[in-house]
Order: structure tokens, then sequence, then C-alpha cells
């Protein structure tokens, strides 16, 4: 009798079992990527197929016809993470494997009607039995009850095709959806975006980088020794200012710098008093009096407690809710994580440079704190 052995993947097909259509790969596109995709992934093209998985309808695609439309959304030099797309879902999202060096590897995503992108997953793995089959970490990639109204409007997918939602209508919140070919989709939405020319400067210092209208305000903040100072997290093209004031007040800055025509956008201020003190685990720890306004998102309140970092070289404030992900960055890659966890003393004269997409080197680990050592140690075991 013949064994077989579990796919690695079991979990993703158990959870969204494959549709009639999907057949076993060819020989000749497994041997393409033999050295390139994880074993994991070709294991399921030569067990199961390409093809809609699930009712969700998430396709697993040959990368051959998709790698142009990737590589025009996303340009970069020809020295960066090897990039290769893998599946689309219902709406178009464009998931990709990505190689970050002979150890590391992510899963990332480019929606191609709002542009944004972001990772994932840290493996594929992880991506595939893990953040497909949460229904938490499921609604990072697509909406399941958008996508279940979307096949009430218009019936299920074809193999190819994909829905399209008509966004003016969504702003009014009207679902109106199309069925679409997936790859004309992508490159209609591509050339429709314009040239995007320079409305401001290019930032040189961290001062440069702020909106014009609020240097005055946090131009007179003293940058002095200890906690008080100027702290900058970036990410992406996202950034956050925190000003921490000799007389317990602070000012809270985020914004976006659009990566072509440099324009300051999406700005939101804060301000009011902050408290130093010193945890149960002896970790000195900063709490921001955030008041949440109309026009505030949702996270804009996750800099509410803040635990310090202080290195002989630089000083750091950690956003405590996330100091599982900054241990398992840790432990993982010796990273800090991503820079959004974090932000970094700085003056305003310095150069401005964004920070690391996965986080910077990690101090000393006698600088850390101790919850966070605790927590590595944890990880460790």
């Amino acid at each position: 009798m013949a064994f077989f052995r579990r796919l690695a993947l079991h979990r993703f097909v158990k959870t969204h079992p494959p549709s009639r259509e999907v057949a076993p790969a060819s020989g000749e596109l497994i041997a393409t990527y033999k050295d390139v995709l994880p074993e994991s992934l070709l294991e399921l093209w030569r067990r199961k197929g390409l093809g809609f998985y699930g009712d969700l309808q998430i396709a697993l695609i040959d990368p051959r016809l998709w790698q142009h439309v990737l590589d025009q959304w996303i340009i970069s030099p020809p020295d960066t993470a090897l990039r290769v797309p893998i599946a689309v879902t219902s709406f178009g999202t464009l998931l990709y494997y990505r190689k970050l060096t002979p150890e590391d590897e992510d899963v990332a995503y480019i929606d191609p009607t709002t542009r944004e992108t972001g990772d994932l997953a840290w493996s594929l793995d992880d991506f595939f039995n893990d953040v497909l089959c949460e229904q938490e970490t499921l609604e990072d990639v697509l909406e399941p009850a958008l996508a279940q109204a979307a096949q009430q409007e218009c019936g299920v997918l074809a193999p190819g095709e994909v829905y399209e939602v008509d966004q003016m209508l969504l702003s009014m919140q009207m679902l109106r959806t199309t069925k679409v070919d997936a790859l004309d989709m992508h490159h209609r939405l591509r050339q429709n975006i314009e040239p995007s020319k320079p409305k401001a400067s290019q930032p040189k210092t961290v001062f440069d980088a702020l909106p014009k209208e609020h240097r005055a305000a946090l131009e007179g903040i003293p940058e002095e020794h200890g906690l008080t100072g100027l702290y900058l997290s970036s990410y992406i093209d996202w950034y956050r200012l925190l000003a921490l004031k000799p007389d317990g007040q602070y000012q809270l800055l985020f914004w976006k710098i659009h990566n072509k025509t440099f324009e300051r956008t999406e700005i939101r201020a804060y301000s009011g008093p902050y408290e130093v003190s010193i945890s149960s685990d002896g970790d000195e720890i900063i709490e921001l009096n955030i008041v949440i306004r109309e026009d505030s998102l949702g996270s804009d309140a996750r800099d509410e407690q803040l635990i310090v970092i202080n290195s002989d070289e630089e000083t750091f404030l950690l956003r405590t809710e996330e100091l599982d992900s900054v241990a398992t960055a840790i432990c993982d890659r010796n990273l800090m994580g991503k820079s959004e966890y974090y932000f970094r003393k700085v003056t305003f004269e310095e150069t401005f440079i964004k920070e690391p997409y996965e986080g910077r080197a990690v101090p000393h680990s006698a600088k850390l704190p101790n919850a966070l050592q605790a927590l590595i140690s944890e990880q460790r075991v």
C-alpha cells in the first residue's frame, strides 16, 4: 500500500479545499521554480495544483503569467529581494513571496485598487497555514463578508477572473461589483497612475521632514539629555514624531510623505501630559494621555504606553503592546522588527533617513527592558 505524507500546507487545503478545476502543475513549471520557491508550495502544486481554493476563491497562480505585473507595480534595483507572485484574492489583491536573505522570507501583498502594499507573514508556511486559516488574520487579506456579497451579486468567478468594486459607490456605502479579467484589471489600474511631480521639497533633515505648519510649534523644544527631547518613528511612508518636554507635556505628530511628490498629508497632532514611572519588572515606562478625536484613526492611541531602551549609543521607546512582536523579531532575525513598533531619539539637525523596513539592529541584551528579555527567553526555550 502506498503511503502519502500529509501536505506541509495541509491546514490550508483543509480550510480552503481546492475546486474541481484545480489540477496538478506541470513538471516544467515545478522545475522552473525548484530553487526559487519553498518546497511546501511546490508540493502543493504537484499534489493539488493551481486554481481556486475554498469558497472565497483564493487563486494559486502561475508566476510566469504574473511576474511582469508585479514588476510594474514594484520597481526596484536588480539586487533587491527576489519577489515571486504566488496567489490572487477574489478582489485582485496580488500576493507574492519574497526571499529576503538565504534564511529569511516573507509573504507580502499589493492591492491594485488602493495601491497599498505590506507584509503578511514571515514565512510562506505560516501565511498559508495560519494567516489564511484564522478568521482574524484572514481579514488582513480579504473581507469574507464582502466576497460573499460579491458572489451573491455576480455569481462565482471563472478561472482568471476577479471581482472589481465600484469605488465611488463603495464610498457611499453601496456595493456594486462586476467580474473582470484579473490581468486586464491590473494593467488598467497601473496605467491609470500618472507620473507624479514633486509638490514639496525632499527632506534632508528631520526638521525638513515635518509638515511646514507644525515646524514653528516644535522648533523650540529643547533637545536635552535624559528622556526629554525628540523621538521619530517611520514605517513605509508614515511618520510619527514625539516630543517630550521638560514640563511634563508632550506633542505627538502623525503624517505621511508621498514617495514621489514629497507632499505631507494625513496630518494629525495630539498634545497633553505624560508621566514616567517604573513598572513591576523594573522597567521605565512613559504614559501619554492621548484623547482620541472624531478625525483620529483607531491606531492613534497605540502609543499611549511606551517602554524605554537606553543603550550607550541611542535611546528607543517601544510600544508595550508590541513587545511580543519585537521579541519574535529579535529571536528570528536579531532585528527589532517593524520600525512602526518603536521611536528613536533624534535631533532636528540630523540627516533624515527612513528606518530599515525590518527594524534596526538590537542593542546589547543587557540594555533591553526586563519585560522584553523575559519574552525573548520564553521564545528561545
